[in-house]
């Protein structure tokens, strides 16, 4: 059985996606399956930079005009196609549904663009993208689902694929383990100075949803704590928005934190071993790929209450209201440190590539020739 993955545009950098791609085409070769894997290409859009305004346009020619043609030619070779990302769902309108899937990580923006998520303002062209993604979704003949939680959502907005869908969680991507030279690391990357005092770790993107304000606030209150009078807070992402930069200004602390833009692997690995706990307040999340990342290097978790992050963090993690920053200080300030990294490090055991790419081949219907044992590529991402 021959199969093609479909991955995504590099030009757009969504380095969750393309690392999920990655792990899905190495574990179907460590299992003896017969897999290829193509991508939109930048024909027209040739900068690898973020793609806004014009550029954004022109990307949509190699994305949604030219690719589409090159999918559909080569899907005639194969005996099952899979898009790794729901995103992509406009191509299975291309592809054969008898044998056709679709991973789904999230319906986050298919509910925003039907104004179901508050805060969340979707353009036209938008609005038509998703409306696409989601009778493009509605055509696979299998559709695996990251979290019971994005099952659940998906179930919400079309029931009709109830009997196409089953639930495969992700697996840690790349090779995350705690780092014993992480101060060493930090130095080596020009951040040697996090490593003189404790710190406190957000991973993600400035999305709304992601809700970075909220970790600034937590911080503003821990630092009145006597235990972390002296911490620091670092960003792993964007510089802070407007909202974040006058929540830092009115608390002071502003030579307090450090922003790291884009973290190379092994810097991630090091900020992840060397930080005090990370905070994760997100609002919503399709899987939330930081938590297991930061608990398999040995990093205490304290994350919002909010499904899927207790399916994901388990009981390793602390949750709190993201709508209450004092509160969230407090559990903070309470916690066993020591108990939650070995409670976060066994936690993180459950998701390994194994794991995730047999229930995969059983989900879309393939068959493995040999026992799946797969290997970790480094590949860092702000997910």
């Amino acid at each position: 059985m021959k199969v093609l993955l479909v991955g995504n545009y590099p030009a757009d950098g969504q380095k969750s996606m393309q690392a999920y791609s990655q792990m899905v085409l190495g574990g179907l070769r460590a299992a003896g399956v017969e897999v290829e894997f193509m991508a939109p290409r930048a024909v027209l859009l040739r900068s690898q930079a973020s793609v806004s305004g014009l550029a954004k346009w022109i990307g949509y020619i190699d994305k949604f005009v030219l690719f589409p043609f090159s999918l559909a030619r080569a899907a005639r070779r194969f005996d099952r196609t899979h898009v790794c990302d729901h995103s992509n769902g406009m191509y299975l309108f291309w592809l054969p549904r008898e044998r056709s899937s679709v991973t789904c990580h999230d319906v986050i923006a298919i509910q925003a663009a039907r104004g179901l998520v508050e805060g969340w303002h979707t353009g036209f062209t938008g609005k038509v993208l998703q409306a696409l993604n989601y009778h493009g979704i509605g055509r696979a003949r299998r559709i695996v689902c990251v979290s019971d939680l994005t099952r659940t959502h998906l179930l919400a907005l079309r029931a009709d694929v109830a009997s196409r869908t089953s639930v495969v969680l992700n697996a840690l991507h790349s090779a995350f383990q705690p780092d014993p030279a992480w101060r060493a690391t930090l130095g080596s990357n020009g951040h040697g100075a996090l490593g003189e005092r404790p710190y406190f770790l957000h991973v993600g993107s400035d999305h709304p949803r992601k809700n970075r304000v909220a970790v600034a606030r937590i911080f503003e209150h821990l630092l009145r704590k006597p235990r972390f009078a002296d911490a620091q807070l670092v960003f792993v992402g964007p510089p802070p928005d407007a909202a974040m930069r006058e929540v830092i200004a009115s608390g002071g602390f502003g030579s307090r934190v450090q922003v790291v833009e884009d973290a190379p692997h092994a810097l991630l690995v090091a900020l992840y071993s060397g930080a005090q706990a990370m905070i994760f307040p997100s609002l919503n999340e399709g899987f939330g790929w930081p938590v297991i990342e930061a608990q398999a290097c040995g990093c205490p978790v304290f994350a919002a209450g909010i499904d899927p992050l207790p399916e994901v963090g388990g009981a390793a993690a602390v949750y709190f209201d993201p709508a209450d920053s004092a509160r969230a200080a407090e559990l903070v300030d309470r916690a066993n440190f020591e108990r939650m990294t070995l409670a976060g490090l066994d936690n993180a055991t459950r998701f390994t590539h194994e794991e995730m790419t047999r229930k995969l081949i059983a989900a879309i219907g393939l068959d493995a020739t040999r026992p799946i044992v797969t290997h970790e590529e480094s590949i860092g991402t702000h997910a």
